[in-house]
């Protein structure tokens, strides 16, 4: 009784420990899974942001108000400053994420200039202009051929020198524009306000799914402390999640791992490596250009703590309402215990009757095992039955035609000699007519054993298929005949078949042929005395309800009443004696009924006046008809 409670206690205790374990996983699942969710999310909305911004700057850089004429470029410049600068304005008015176009000459000197505030674009006049000749995108972008663009970082928008307050999110992309064939040898350079990008992404914050936005150096551009954010801007090189949380930063930058998921701290922290720079379609030409962006989504401090005394509460209360089960349930059994002593008598009666059918449960498993290795004996000995006949029909042909060409061959070496010694006509004439002769008969009989050998080829095919197909029953029936002949052609026996069905049925045509091959071996086997006279008919026709009959008779002897109970039965034969399993029309009845889905009856009366005393009647499904034509 102590050795059962100690027991149930330990099983209690591990279910809890399951339970617990169960629970607090489901949690994290599901706070990961929001975690996933807000990665796809702003993934998307980068990616589909990046293409807006790389669609826009080329569809900027094919104005043909941009592209060069028969004209001077100078003269051409002057004339058309003010449909250049109007151009910039109504593009900027298309969208409100662009704040300035600028288009600089080879030396970074700014020749036009827009700036733009949602959408509405100011110009700035010629004092305004500077020279951008030391930025790194205008050095980069200069170094980048058309119709490929140029992809700066995010960082944030500096007017002379001084970053522009609020903080405004920029992405400048450039477009070089050649002397060939753009009215200035410079470049085109898009300034892309990413602020309402960084607002949106800022709306999916959640209780548990923090957002954080990091470039490749660990510097946070987005992050719920906005004290923390563009730390590189400001010179502030210590606001890097590489120095304030180095392990992290590790587990992240390690490997070419795109995604992952790590717990730190006890907290889970899920993060996607996402490179913009993806339109930098001259990756390879400037070093050090895949640079990537790190969206990091995090757990609030105390939610995983939170979540791991839930579940553990939970496992507690299922640990204590299984203690209390069981201990009842170790009652209940002490109280039976009585009960079970008393049983234990008529259990050991049940044993011994019990084994006494597993005995013969045994039995009758041997006897099936002894049953269809019979069966499949029975299989083999068809088939042999089969190949047996076609190699005795396939000898006369061949033979034949081993004897034609040899008489050729003869016939040819006197035409030799006839030549050495002198040829007359008559002699070629003679020689060669023999030898038309004897390849036209070698012809004829090869071309009865390639009929044979494809007659047979088809037959093991079918029989071997197991799928319902569209078959020519008449085609079949007269296959097998073929494979019988060497049996039958010297029989008393003869075979007489009636075609009444101009269709082709869906069926198994190996399973049929068998069937038709078994009745037929029946009959000759058991229907007639030895050397009696006598007809077997194959008969198919229409049935009712779209079925198909197909009779085996004969004018044999008939079968009596009594005989006719068993008939179908397994191991049931009347010449046993004379090496017969009494399988063959067991397997018959379960390849119609069972495999082909049809019926099959007999019908016999040894004094009947019919001129067939005994016919198997089988009913077999069309399944589908299709028109036959011969």
């Amino acid at each position: 009784m102590l050795l059962k409670s100690s027991f149930s206690l330990f099983i209690t205790l591990f279910i809890g420990w399951l339970i617990y374990e169960q629970t607090y996983q489901e949690k994290i699942n599901t706070i990961k899974a929001k975690q996933d969710e807000k990665l796809v999310l702003i993934s998307s909305d980068f990616s589909s942001e990046i293409s807006n911004i790389k669609m826009l700057t080329r569809i900027l850089a094919q104005a043909p108000v941009l592209k060069s004429n028969s004209k001077s470029a100078s003269s051409a410049l002057r004339q058309s400053r003010a449909e250049i600068n109007n151009y910039f304005l109504d593009f900027v008015a298309t969208t409100d994420n662009i704040s300035q176009i600028r288009w600089l000459d080879k030396h970074g000197q700014e020749q036009y200039r827009i700036n733009a505030v949602n959408g509405v674009g100011e110009i700035v006049s010629p004092g305004g202009l500077q020279n951008k000749q030391t930025r790194y995108y205008f050095q980069k972008g200069m170094q980048v051929s058309a119709p490929d663009i140029f992809a700066t970082e995010i960082d944030l928008n500096i007017e002379r020198n001084q970053i522009v307050m609020p903080h405004q999110p920029t992405i400048r992309v450039t477009y070089r524009t050649d002397k060939e064939n753009y009215l200035l040898d410079g470049l085109l350079v898009v300034n892309f306000n990413l602020d309402y990008l960084f607002d949106q992404i800022k709306s999916y914050n959640q209780e548990s799914t923090l957002i954080s936005i990091l470039n490749h150096d660990g510097f946070w551009l987005l992050n719920t402390d906005a004290e923390l954010e563009w730390g590189f801007m400001y010179g502030k090189n210590e606001q890097t999640l590489a120095l304030k949380k180095p392990e992290l930063w590790q587990q992240i930058i390690d490997g070419n791992v795109e995604y992952g998921s790590h717990f730190f701290n006890y907290n889970l922290y899920t993060y996607r490596r996402f490179s913009i720079f993806s339109l930098r379609e001259n990756k390879g030409r400037i070093s050090n250009a895949d640079k990537e962006l790190i969206i990091l989504i995090s757990s609030p401090n105390e939610l995983l703590i939170t979540v791991r005394n839930a579940a553990l509460r939970l496992a507690l209360i299922c640990s204590g309402l299984l203690c209390l089960i069981s201990f009842g349930f170790i009652y209940r059994e002490y109280k039976f215990q009585n009960q079970l002593l008393a049983l234990s008598h008529k259990l050991h009666i049940e044993k011994i009757e019990l084994d006494i059918v597993n005995r013969e449960l045994d039995a009758t498993i041997k006897q099936q095992q002894l049953q269809e290795g019979l069966i499949e004996a029975q299989k083999l000995s068809s088939l042999g039955l089969l190949v047996a006949g076609v190699a005795h029909e396939m000898n006369t042909p061949i033979g034949g035609a081993v004897i034609s060409v040899s008489n050729a061959d003869m016939a040819l070496n006197k035409l030799n000699e006839a030549m050495k010694q002198g040829l007359t006509k008559s002699t070629l004439e003679s020689t060669t007519t023999s030898i038309g002769e004897n390849l036209a008969l070698a012809k004829i009989n090869l071309n009865k054993t390639a009929v044979l050998v494809k007659s047979f080829k088809k037959m093991a095919i079918d029989r071997h298929n197991d799928e319902f197909i569209a078959c020519d029953i008449e085609k079949i029936i007269e296959e097998l005949l073929l494979s019988l002949n060497s049996r039958l052609k010297n029989s008393p026996i003869k075979v007489k078949t009636v075609f009444l069905l101009n269709k082709q049925m869906i069926s198994l045509p190996g399973i049929i042929s068998q069937v038709v091959e078994n009745l037929v071996v029946n009959a000759l086997n058991h229907a007639f005395d030895e050397k009696q006279e006598g007809v077997i008919e194959i008969k198919v026709e229409q049935a009712t309800n779209n079925r198909v009959r197909l009779s085996v008779s004969d004018n044999g002897k008939g079968v009596d009443g009594e005989i006719k109970a068993d008939i179908f039965e397994p191991f049931y034969t009347t010449a046993r004696g004379k090496g017969n399993t009494g399988l063959g029309l067991y397997m018959v009845y379960q390849w119609v009924t069972q495999v082909l889905k049809g019926e099959i009856s007999l019908q016999s009366d040894p004094h009947s006046n019919e001129d067939y005393k005994t016919q198997f009647v089988i009913l077999l499904p069309e399944v589908a008809t299709k028109t036959h034509y011969h």
